[in-house]
C-alpha cells in the first residue's frame, strides 16, 4: 500500500511538472508572437541578428542609394549639355532618379536612428552613449577629410585657383556642419571643387543633434503627431520659399526644414515598428503605396518634362512623395520573406558591400570625379558611329570613378574606420536585448547598423 501510494504521488508530481513545462512553453510561444511588442523584438533578434549587428536588407538599400548617387553625379552631370537625343534622354532619367538617392538615405537614417533612440531611451547614459556612438561613426572620416582639405593641402600645395581660395574662405561652414546653408545661400557657388555633396551630411548631423530631444519628450503616439506636423510644416516652408523666389526653388532642396520628409517618414516607420503588430500591420498596404507613389512621380516628371529639383512644382510636391515611395520599399525590405526576390537581391554581396562602405564612398566620390574632370577631357569625346554621343565616354568615366571610390571606401573602412568603431564597446546600447520589433519572420532583419 505504501509503495502504491508513493507511486501515485510520483506520477502526480511527474504529470504536474510536465503540465507546468507545457504551460510555460505555451506562454513563451504566445509572448513570441509578432503581435506582441516584446515578443516580436525577441523573435526578430534571436532568429536574425548577424555577428556584425547589421540589417542585411537595409545595407542593400543603402548600396542601391549609393549607386543612384553615381547615376546622378557620374552620368547625368557629365552629360550636360547633351549633344544627342539619346544623351538627353539618359540625362533626364539619370538626373531625375539620381537625386532621389538622398531621400532614400534620409528614410534609412530616420528609421534606424529613431529606432535606436526608442529602444534605449530611459536606460542609463542613453543620451551620452548615443552621441558618442554617432561621433565614432561619423566624425573620424568627415573631420579627417576636412583636415586633409583645409589643413594639410594648403601647406603642401601653393594653388592660386580662385575656387580653391573660395573653398578655404568658406571652411567654417564645413567644420560646423552647415554646408547645406552655404549651398542654399550661394546657390552652389560657395561649395566648389567637388564638396557640394557634403550638404546632406550637414542635414543628417543636425537631425542627430535635435531629434533625440523630440523622442525623449514625446510618447510614441504623440511622436507620430509631431512627425505629421513637421511634414506639413516642411511643405508650407517649401511653398513659401517658392512663392518668395520662384527662380531659386532649388534652395528648398538644401535647407533643413524643407528636407525633413524622408527623415520623418523613416522615423514614423520606426515608431510603428515598435507598436503591437509591428510593420506587418502595414505590410499588405506597402506594395500599393509603392506603386501609387512611383506612378505619381512618373506623372509629375512627364508633366514637368523631367524631375528637376530646381522646378518650383517639383520642389514643393515631389519630396514627400519620393519619401513615401522609399518608405514603402523599406517596409517591403524588412517584412518580406527571406526567400523573396526583393530580399534576395538586397542581400547580395554586391549591394551589401556598396552599402557597408557607402559612407566613405560618398565622401570621396565627388572630389575624385572633380579631379578627373579637371585633369582630363576624354569624357567629352563623342562617338561618331552614335551621332557624336558622349554616353560611351561618360559611362567609362563613371566606371573609373566608381572603381576608385569603392577602393577608397574599402581601404577607409578596414584601415581607418573599423578600428575606431571598435571603441563603441565602451559606449554600449543598454537595451541590446530590445531589438527592433520590425514585425518580420525570423531571418529577414539583422539589427541596427553599427
Amino acid at each position: 500500500m505504501a509503495l502504491d501510494r508513493g507511486a501515485q504521488v510520483l506520477a502526480q508530481v511527474t504529470v504536474a511538472r510536465a503540465w507546468g513545462r507545457l504551460v510555460s512553453r505555451s506562454e513563451r510561444e504566445h509572448v513570441a508572437e509578432p503581435t506582441d511588442l516584446d515578443g516580436a523584438q525577441g523573435t526578430a533578434v534571436r532568429g536574425a541578428r548577424a555577428p556584425d549587428d547589421r540589417i542585411t536588407a537595409l545595407d542593400g538599400l543603402r548600396g542601391f542609394a549609393m549607386l543612384l548617387v553615381f547615376l546622378n553625379h557620374a552620368i547625368a552631370l557629365p552629360l550636360e549639355p547633351a549633344t544627342t537625343r539619346i544623351d538627353a534622354a539618359v540625362r533626364v532619367i539619370a538626373y531625375g532618379a539620381g537625386w532621389t538617392a538622398i531621400d532614400l538615405f534620409f528614410v534609412l537614417s530616420g528609421f534606424l536612428i529613431t529606432g535606436i533612440l526608442l529602444d534605449t531611451q530611459g536606460q542609463p547614459r542613453w543620451w551620452p552613449n548615443f552621441i558618442a556612438r554617432r561621433a565614432l561613426r561619423i566624425f573620424p572620416l568627415y573631420y579627417g577629410a576636412l583636415t586633409v582639405l583645409f589643413v594639410l593641402l594648403p601647406r603642401l600645395v601653393r594653388w592660386s585657383e580662385p575656387q580653391f581660395i573660395t573653398l578655404q574662405a568658406n571652411q567654417t561652414w564645413y567644420w560646423t556642419y552647415t554646408v547645406n546653408l552655404l549651398t542654399a545661400f550661394t546657390q552652389g557657388r560657395g561649395t566648389p571643387l567637388g564638396t557640394a555633396h557634403l550638404w546632406s551630411l550637414s542635414i543628417e548631423e543636425q537631425f542627430y543633434l535635435i531629434w533625440p530631444l523630440f523622442v525623449w519628450a514625446c510618447k510614441p503616439r504623440s511622436l507620430l503627431r509631431v512627425i505629421g506636423l513637421i511634414v506639413i510644416g516642411g511643405l508650407a516652408f517649401r511653398l513659401g520659399l517658392v512663392l518668395h523666389d520662384p527662380t531659386n526653388a532649388r534652395a528648398a532642396y538644401f535647407l533643413t526644414p524643407g528636407r525633413l520628409d524622408g527623415l520623418m517618414i523613416g522615423a514614423a516607420l520606426a515608431v510603428v515598428a515598435r507598436m503591437p503588430g509591428g510593420l506587418t500591420r502595414i505590410k499588405a498596404l506597402a506594395p500599393r503605396v509603392l506603386g501609387a507613389g512611383v506612378l505619381a512621380v512618373v506623372l509629375l516628371a512627364m508633366l514637368r518634362r523631367g524631375l528637376n529639383n530646381g522646378d518650383p512644382v517639383v520642389a514643393v510636391a515631389a519630396y514627400p512623395v519620393v519619401g513615401v515611395v522609399y518608405g514603402a520599399l523599406l517596409v517591403l525590405a524588412v517584412t518580406a520573406p527571406p526567400n523573396s526576390r526583393l530580399v534576395r537581391v538586397l542581400c547580395t554581396d554586391f549591394l551589401g558591400r556598396w552599402g557597408k562602405y557607402s559612407y566613405a564612398i560618398y565622401v570621396i566620390h565627388l572630389p575624385l570625379l572633380s579631379a578627373i574632370e579637371w585633369k582630363t577631357t576624354f569624357y567629352r569625346h563623342g562617338v561618331a558611329l552614335l551621332g557624336g554621343s558622349l554616353l560611351p565616354s561618360v559611362l567609362l568615366l563613371a566606371a573609373i570613378v566608381m572603381s576608385l571610390s569603392y577602393g577608397f571606401g574599402w581601404l577607409s573602412y578596414h584601415l581607418y574606420e573599423r578600428p575606431l568603431l571598435e571603441l563603441k564597446r565602451y559606449f554600449p546600447r543598454a537595451s541590446a536585448a530590445r531589438a527592433p520589433p520590425v514585425g518580420t519572420k525570423p531571418g529577414t532583419a539583422r539589427g541596427h547598423p553599427a
